[in-house]
């Protein structure tokens, strides 16, 4: 009888992505010592692979953060070189392969510490498409991102990931800060608790982003041209803060070999099929690496080699407010007993200005954090090196 392996949803969709993932629970122990070997060798750029264990349904979740296995990872090339991994912790190990020759043929060999080895066959790079397309059309509520790639003919079967980043800011800058701490008649005087913003306390703008978690895919096999177009990836709403100042993505794409394509997708079908945490995957699916000291328990994962390649857009003037942030200022309002108890207030709201040219207890506009401090909205002030404006 076929056994049937489960693995949890969000591996899945990490090992989709190209990128590492932990472990996946089975359902019965006899399995338990099989392996998840993920990541692809990737030509010209430095080669990430993780080791993982299959667990037991039973067994805690807190496995997926130890007992990583461990051993020593290689990629060779059919003209003798060897790049040695190097564990960089939690089952990852790092191989350089930026300067490997994209003409050659390659395979992923993995040695365990308890003598266990795995290889995977050897393989052909695959070519990085042409992103011929990336751009968006935009209409009252949405935007959406648009991608096109050519295979030049011998290329059918794409992936790509993306890297969302975005800058956006606070509803307002706020022309009065809260001194914090005062006790007693101090902690109500507004000549005390009150002081004018300093120049360095600039939380206007800030930025964020964000990994695409699940890739996409396209094939032209069966077409007669290996290129497709106007591919809606992505969509955002314009009343993200995504949109608000300057958004930017970098779509990063490679070729698949047929079986990857096959593999790869049935994976994401499979866990995209009923929405649940845990699904079956058939055993016949458990990828391309095999056990060298026992051929009946094969390592569960598909390792291409591939060469990738990015191309990055910029969108601004898209954003369309969803709310009037005026609507969120307020004068605080005394207790029964006529104190204000601006500490507490200050745990989640901040002082905006004040109507008139001293403060009061009564004249201080507030608004929450998120309002006047972008950082309470998600965002850090880490501008990217490459950020092409000049906010700070």
């Amino acid at each position: 009888m076929m056994k049937k392996s489960i693995f949890a949803l969000s591996c899945i969709l990490m090992l989709l992505s190209g990128c590492i993932y932990p472990y996946s629970p089975i359902p019965d122990a006899a399995s338990s010592d099989r392996i998840v070997i993920s990541g692809d060798i990737m030509i010209g750029e430095l080669t990430r692979i993780r080791l993982g264990n299959v667990i037991g349904l039973g067994e805690s979740p807190s496995q997926l953060d130890r007992d990583f296995p461990s051993g020593t990872v290689r990629v060779e090339n059919d003209r003798g070189d060897i790049y040695d991994g190097t564990h960089e912790g939690r089952g990852v190990y790092v191989l350089d392969t930026s300067s490997a020759p994209e003409e050659a043929l390659y395979r992923l060999c993995v040695r365990l510490d308890d003598g266990r080895e795995y290889e995977t066959p050897w393989t052909g790079v695959q070519q990085a498409p042409d992103i011929i397309q990336l751009d968006y059309r935009s209409d009252d509520t949405d935007v959406m991102l648009f991608i096109g790639m050519d295979g030049a003919d011998s290329l059918r079967n794409f992936r790509w990931d993306y890297t969302e980043t975005w800058e956006f800011h606070a509803d307002f800058i706020p022309e009065l800060m809260f001194v914090e701490g005062l006790s007693g008649r101090d902690a109500e005087d507004p000549s005390k608790i009150y002081r004018k913003r300093l120049e360095e306390e600039d939380y206007y703008f800030c930025w964020n982003s964000y990994d695409s978690v699940e890739p996409g895919f396209a094939s032209t096999k069966g077409q007669s041209a290996s290129r497709f177009s106007d591919n809606n990836f992505r969509s955002i709403k314009r009343s993200d803060k995504r949109m608000m100042v300057l958004y930017s993505i970098l779509v990063t794409a490679c070729g698949l070999s047929d079986d990857a394509y096959a593999y790869q997708t049935h994976m994401q079908s499979v866990s995209n099929s009923t929405g649940s945490l845990f699904e079956p995957l058939p055993s016949e699916m458990t990828g391309n690496i095999r056990c060298l000291t026992d051929p009946s328990a094969p390592a569960i994962g598909y390792v291409d080699a591939v060469r990738r390649t990015s191309r990055r857009i910029y969108i601004s003037g898209q954003y369309r407010s969803g709310y009037d942030a005026e609507l969120d200022l307020y004068h605080p309002e005394a207790d029964e007993d006529g104190n204000y108890n601006f500490n507490n207030i200050f745990a989640f709201d901040s002082p905006v200005y004040a109507e008139g040219d001293v403060p009061s207890r009564t004249n201080v506009l507030w608004a929450p954090k998120r309002c006047t401090d972008c950082r309470w909205a998600g965002g850090h002030k880490n501008k990217p090196e490459w950020w092409p404006n000049d906010d700070k």
